[in-house]
């Protein structure tokens, strides 16, 4: 059996207050104070400047850039019905320019994304340019060749990919980047999305 305590002890513990844990009303009062002024520093540092760059971004494309989700307004339900990496491009070449550039279009490149099972595309229009006069000739001499690159770098994209920031001008590199290998010089400068759609 064991022993009751002294009443002395008992009395003590009796008048002894209950430990007390740390107040949670500072850490509350200092989220809500703070939480305006951490939203309102990464809507100004972060997601403004981010959004200005895409805008500026999108005025040198042209402004014709478009990612959708939905039904194409051009109507591209049956290009998905193809299958395989089906495209056309139906090229136009320009000399001149503010710059003497030189200029050829590839039109209506439309592609199976990868991993998508048939079941997504990507239509893209897109404008090469370089300075050297001859170029409207030497990309329709190669036309095939250069619409079969295109395709297989195109089509090697997913659409987690392409939704991803800054996805456009990773592709406009390496179809720059392939473009000069198959031809085998800098000839092609620059590329400009007159279109980019996601079906």
């Amino acid at each position: 059996m064991s022993k009751p305590a002294p009443p002395a002890e008992a009395a003590a513990a009796a008048e002894a207050p209950p430990a007390k844990g740390a107040s949670p009303w500072p850490a509350l009062i200092a989220a809500i104070i703070l939480m305006p002024a951490i939203s309102y520093g990464t809507a100004e540092f972060l997601l403004l400047p981010k959004l200005r760059g895409l805008i500026s971004q999108q005025a040198v494309d042209g402004g014709g850039e478009h990612a959708a989700g939905g039904e194409d307004a051009h109507g591209g339900g049956a290009a998905a019905k193809s299958g395989g990496h089906g495209g056309g491009s139906h090229g136009k070449g320009k000399e001149g320019g503010a710059k003497g550039e030189a200029t050829y279009d590839f039109e209506n490149v439309v592609v199976n994304l990868s991993g998508s099972m048939g079941t997504r595309f990507l239509k893209v229009n897109f404008t090469t340019i370089g300075s050297n006069p001859k170029l409207p000739d030497i990309m329709a001499e190669r036309k095939k060749q250069l619409l079969d690159v295109a395709i297989n770098v195109l089509s090697a994209r997913t659409l987690a990919d392409l939704e991803s920031p800054g996805a456009k001008n990773v592709v406009r590199n390496e179809l720059l980047a392939n473009f000069n290998q198959a031809l085998k010089s800098d000839l092609v400068e620059q590329i400009y999305f007159t279109d980019f759609v996601i079906q």
